[in-house]
């Protein structure tokens, strides 16, 4: 079936009133192969409603040669002839090319999105040639030389700040013995130019001046702002520091708003912020590993009323998107830069920071970090503002200290969803996790032989909840019968249990909250365990109370 429309990775020509010329056809095929590759389709309209390719491209033979001489360097496609609605369509297939793909007459191209979300071809100019390979992992940016960068730039004390995160972070890490020289060609925060020492990217970035920063990687500011509604309490930046000192400047902006609220964890009570600090900062670290050098803009932090967003520019790297997060190999636009901050301690040894973003996110009661606002050329964060879930981190903290380890990143997210929606089936868990079935399911059962999750059901309509241990625990016992068909028995032992949590008695009233039922079914139920002596009625009128036996 032909796609329903136009995409990035789709591109449609009309053939009803003349043939797509040659330079046309090598000008898209270029753009694709320098984009993400795609399908080019001949003999569609706009709206993807099939035409009809002209007899002039019908016959397909020679197509793909002419395309393999046309292109620079030389691209391999494969060309089909589809019938669709009786009308001849051409498919041309493009891979997404590992170089810069030119025409044969000098021409490079790219594919973007316009404001309304129809793509467009324009120029690929040379100044975005380091960003375009820089996401496909061909290019590390920050560990090239610094332009105009001299050794001088290094700061000594900054450098010093630096040994002293290695040193927290293992006393044992051999860099500590080196000298200044060998410590900066070690880690590579300088390289060799025409026989002279000079400053990496990556150097200046970690412990460079403020002015060598400025004047040698301009675009490598932040901006931190707080909106109140459409309005800034405060607008921060641009600002430029080495990442040493940035990330405790950020810090230290973030704390004011981000408020810590007092919860009762067993005989201890622990201060739970809005957003997990832990979380943040790994956010914070990899906006900056991550962005592009090579593209102009700030890393920006905003905070407002429904949370906060942390955006940098360049978009996912090749392999990486919003759907394979969490299960794709880690991978870095700057593998240097990366580097450097993994030795510091300042980012996650393993490459594994959205790991610690979503657990961080989830082990509180929030929910799923949300990357869907992410482009092509931009990366964006947002962390809902979540007041702790007092039973949710009850929850998890009880299943962690039976399990005597932390629960994972999916059980979490299992378990997140399963507070938001009440009851799910698999095939709901993975479209709203956006995880791998093998996950979910492995997730979900472990939980199930916990006793933290319940299953009903069984092949495609087996479903699942929060047990009803977590829903006492909440002090949410009706919403737990409203997700499942209570047996009768099932039904006086939950009356049981309520009347215990107020004191060893309950009113009709509450059992009809509990149950969800008619005040005459409420009083037949109560009346029936009255008769088995379950329950005794006392009082009269707005006193009448059933206690337990």
């Amino acid at each position: 079936m032909l796609p329903t429309k136009e995409t990035l990775k789709v591109e449609f020509k009309s053939e009803r009133t003349r043939p797509q010329s040659d330079d046309e056809i090598v000008d898209n095929i270029v753009a694709l192969a320098n984009t993400q590759g795609g399908e080019l389709y001949l003999g569609v309209e706009d709206d993807g409603t099939p035409t009809g390719v002209s007899k002039k491209h019908c016959n397909i033979n020679g197509l793909a040669a002419f395309v393999f001489n046309k292109t620079v360097p030389q691209q391999t496609v494969r060309v089909e002839l589809l019938h669709e609605n009786g009308h001849p369509v051409v498919v041309i297939e493009v891979d997404n090319s590992q170089q810069i793909v030119s025409t044969s007459g000098g021409k490079t191209l790219q594919r973007r999105l316009k404001a309304d979300g129809t793509p467009e071809v324009v120029p690929l100019f040379v100044a975005q040639f380091i960003s375009r390979l820089s996401q496909q992992r061909n290019y590390d940016y920050s560990e090239q030389p610094a332009p105009g960068g001299e050794i001088s730039n290094l700061d000594t004390e900054c450098r010093d700040r630096l040994r002293s995160h290695i040193r927290e972070t293992n006393v044992q890490d051999p860099l500590l013995a080196l000298d200044d020289m060998e410590f900066d060609r070690a880690l590579g925060l300088i390289t060799e130019r025409e026989g002279k020492e000079v400053p990496t990217i990556a150097g200046l970035l970690t412990i460079g001046s403020v002015e060598s920063i400025k004047r040698c990687v301009p675009t490598a500011s932040a901006v931190f702002q707080v909106m109140d509604g459409s309005t800034p309490k405060m607008n921060i930046g641009p600002f430029f520091l080495p990442l040493v000192d940035m990330f405790d400047r950020i810090s230290n902006l973030m704390q004011p708003w981000n408020p810590e609220h007092e919860i009762m964890s067993g005989l201890v009570h622990v201060n739970i912020p809005d957003f997990d600090h832990q979380a943040f900062r790994e956010a914070m670290v990899n906006a900056f590993c991550h962005r592009d050098y090579a593209q102009i803009g700030s890393v920006r932090f905003m905070v407002d009323g429904d949370g906060l967003t942390i955006s940098n520019p360049g978009g996912f790297i090749e392999g990486v998107s919003e759907d394979n997060l969490l299960t794709a190999s880690p991978r870095s636009r700057n593998p240097r830069l990366s580097e450097i901050m993994r030795t510091a301690g300042f980012a996650e040894r393993t490459g594994r920071g959205v790991d610690k973003i979503y657990i961080g996110s989830l082990a509180s009661g929030g929910t799923m970090p949300d990357y869907s606002r992410s482009t092509a050329s931009e990366v964006n964060l947002f962390i809902r503002r979540a007041v702790p879930d007092e039973a949710f981190i009850l929850m998890v903290t009880n299943e962690e200290r039976r399990r005597g380890s932390e629960l994972s990143v999916w059980a979490l997210i299992v378990l997140s969803l399963l507070k938001e929606y009440r009851r799910l089936t698999v095939s709901q868990l993975c479209e709203f996790s956006r995880l791998e079935r093998r996950r979910v399911v492995g997730a979900v059962e472990s939980l199930v032989e916990s006793g933290v999750v319940e299953v009903f059901g069984s092949g495609q309509s087996r479903s699942y909840i929060l047990s009803s241990e977590v829903y006492k625990d909440a002090n949410a016992l009706p919403a737990y019968v409203r997700q499942n068909n209570i047996s009768a028995t099932r039904r006086m032992g939950l009356v049981i249990e309520l009347a215990e949590k107020n004191g060893g008695s309950v009113t009709s009233s509450e059992v009809m909250e509990l149950l969800g039922v008619s005040y005459i079914s409420a009083y037949r139920l109560l009346k029936k365990m009255t008769g088995e002596g379950k329950l005794r009625h006392e009082g009269v009128g707005p006193s009448s109370r059933y206690v337990i036996s």
